[in-house]
Order: structure tokens, then C-alpha cells, then sequence
């Protein structure tokens, strides 16, 4: 059968039936639509992508976590402005030094009136025992009026060009010229009837700054004295210092310092 008898005038095929030989175009059209279907899938994926939905700038991700990346791993992140610029990333080590050494030989200290053996037998007779606080507001001259105790009681201990502060031991104090810490020093002292008694002087800072320095003095203390400036008189730290002694119940003296300023 030729050719054109399987078609009509507008192309429409007449002749008989293929029969087993459309399980072939069957089969090939089932493949052409699995073909077919595999773009659309793409298609519908790339549609859920370019989505015109609002994506909030948080909610967006752009690059995988590190834990994703590394699985398993602890990632530490640290924010940039934590450190300054200026500042080392490996710092340089330094030794802090506040206070002076206290290794020095027995030859160095200097010589008092009285002998160490009587001072330690004074230790034993709580009676002959007395706790002074040294208060006063800043450069009222605490410190000045426990270095003349100290001149006092030890022999060729004035030099007229330094002004010595036994008290400062600390680096800090002595570069500021004031007290930070409150230091202990004793002594030997008389009374009016010159009967001797180891006295425990606290030298206490006058800084409202250092304030707790003094309130824990105060509280190991059996009397304070108050050194008071004449030019200034009563300060913010003086009335702080006399209400606090009335409120523990301790003996209070007062002590008129820098005089030669009315001069």
C-alpha cells in the first residue's frame, strides 16, 4: 500500500490499525512525559524561590553557620569593638608592686627610746593597751601628726629637707601624697603623769573615697583622734567622721592643726 492511501487530503492518517507496534509510541510517550514533568518540578521549585513574599533582614541567610561547616566544634565569637585599637593584642607582663618590701634587716630600723624587749612585755598587759584612730579629712594633716609621734619616739629621725611619711607605704600614696590605706603603727607614749602605754595608732586616709578604710578602723578602735585644719575647719568628711564615732560610743579628741596659717 503506497503512502498516499494512509492519508487523506488534510494530512489525517485512514489506514488500518498499527496494532502491537503502538506499545512502542505507548512506551515512548510515557517516557516523553517524565521528560516533561521533570521541568515543571524545577520550574514550581524556582517559583517558590522568587516568591514575592517580604523576607525580614534577620530571617535571611546568606552563608552556612559554622556549625554546619564544622560539625561538632565549639565556635567562640567574639565582637569587634571588644578590644580597643590601641590596646596590645598580646599585652606585655608587668609586674604590679604596691607596697614596699618589708624584707629589711634588723640594723635598718632606726633606734627609739625604748627597747623592743619592753615594748613586747607591754603586749602582755592588755590594761596598758590602747587602740587610736588618726581621722580627719583630707590634708588636715593625719599623717603629719603620726610622723611627729614617730620623731618623738625614735632617735635621729629629723631631716628638715624630706618630709618622711612612715605611714605611705604604698607606691600610690607616695606619687599622690595622700593616704589610700589605713596602716598601723606602734609606739610607746606617756601619759600626763608619764606612765607608758603601747599605743596602736591607725593612720586612716581622709579621701571620702577611702571612707570604708575608716569605718573599719573605727570598729577595731577604743578612741579617735581628730585632727582638724583651723583655715578649713569642719568639712563634708570631718562631721561624717564625728557622727559615726558618737554612734559607736568612743573617745573622742580634737586636735587644732596647721595654726602657723593664721600667723
Amino acid at each position: 500500500m503506497d503512502e498516499e492511501d494512509l492519508y487523506d487530503e488534510f494530512g489525517t492518517y485512514i489506514g488500518p490499525d498499527l496494532g502491537d507496534g503502538g506499545s512502542d509510541q505507548d512506551s515512548y510517550s510515557e517516557e516523553w512525559k517524565e521528560e516533561v514533568q521533570e521541568p515543571e518540578t524545577v520550574m514550581r521549585m524556582d517559583e517558590e524561590v522568587s516568591s514575592t513574599s517580604i523576607v525580614l533582614h534577620e530571617d535571611k541567610k546568606y552563608y552556612p553557620d559554622a556549625e554546619e561547616v564544622y560539625p561538632g566544634v565549639e565556635v567562640l565569637v567574639q565582637e569587634e569593638d571588644t578590644q580597643p585599637i590601641s590596646e596590645p593584642i598580646i599585652k606585655p607582663i608587668k609586674e604590679k608592686r604596691f607596697a614596699h618590701s618589708l624584707k629589711v634587716e634588723k640594723q635598718h630600723f632606726p633606734p627609739t627610746t625604748f627597747t623592743k624587749d619592753f615594748m613586747l612585755a607591754m603586749t602582755n598587759n592588755s590594761s596598758l593597751i590602747r587602740c587610736v584612730a588618726i581621722c580627719g579629712h583630707l590634708h588636715h594633716g593625719k599623717t603629719s601628726f603620726v610622723q611627729m609621734l614617730v620623731d618623738q619616739t625614735h632617735e635621729d629621725l629629723v631631716d628638715v629637707h624630706k618630709q618622711q611619711r612612715f605611714t605611705d607605704v604604698r607606691y600610690d600614696e607616695e606619687a599622690r601624697g595622700l593616704s589610700i590605706k589605713a596602716s598601723p603603727m606602734s609606739l610607746i607614749l606617756p601619759d600626763g603623769k608619764d606612765k607608758s602605754y603601747l599605743i596602736h595608732l591607725m593612720d586612716t586616709p581622709g579621701h571620702i573615697n577611702f571612707s570604708d578604710e575608716v569605718t573599719a578602723s573605727l570598729r577595731l578602735c577604743d578612741g579617735v583622734v581628730l585632727i582638724v585644719d583651723v583655715i578649713e575647719g569642719l568639712m563634708l568628711n570631718t562631721e561624717r567622721i564625728i557622727r559615726h564615732t558618737l554612734q559607736e560610743g568612743l573617745a573622742l579628741t580634737i586636735v587644732l592643726n596647721k595654726i602657723d596659717r593664721l600667723i
